[in-house]
């Protein structure tokens, strides 16, 4: 083959190899964005309305990384923060990842200390929780019965330095029933 015809050959070559990475970079930057954030709710005591303040609100995202035999899942980041006096939390935007078909939908896990979780009232009914108004209802526990039921263990595969808030939340209520904090 002449040294024209493969100048030729790869010319095509990176030019498809540089239109397709160009279609990935400009999906991530479109399709998928409210995957990001930001999000956004209020934590009510379902019983009386009252919002709950010092919740801790936790956004996961984990990553799938692709080999020739399997997938395995990853943590790749999170971000959280707490309840003001009106129970409303904001999750601030997350600049998106360049390839963000490897990363999973987003987690929204949250924590009040003495609660457990009742449900999401998303407006509109067909909304995006977190992303739509969404009101997360919490029951209140009444009992050291009841308190000792309910599961309260961190998310896994995140970093304990990534989940600091969530996690003193965590030991709030673990004083409450006198054992040791995490």
């Amino acid at each position: 083959m002449a040294t024209h015809e493969r100048i030729r050959r790869y010319r095509r070559v990176a030019l498809w190899i540089g239109i397709i990475l160009a279609t990935i970079w400009g999906l991530s930057w479109g399709l998928g964005k409210e995957q990001w954030g930001p999000f956004r709710g209020q934590i009510v005591d379902v019983g009386t309305g009252k919002p709950i303040k010092g919740a801790a609100v936790l956004v996961v995202w984990l990553k799938d990384i692709l080999t020739p035999v399997h997938s395995v899942t990853q943590f790749y980041d999170a971000r959280e923060v707490v309840t003001d006096a009106e129970g409303r939390f904001v999750v601030p935007r997350r600049i998106p990842a360049l390839f963000w078909i490897f990363i999973r939908k987003p987690q929204v896990t949250y924590f009040a200390p003495g609660y457990v979780a009742h449900g999401e009232v998303v407006t509109p009914p067909d909304g995006r929780p977190f992303v739509d108004p969404t009101i997360v209802q919490m029951r209140r526990l009444k009992s050291r019965e009841e308190l000792l039921k309910k599961r309260r263990s961190q998310p896994a595969m995140v970093p304990l330095n990534k989940m600091t808030e969530f996690t003193k939340a965590i030991n709030v209520e673990r004083k409450m029933l006198g054992f040791k904090p995490l």
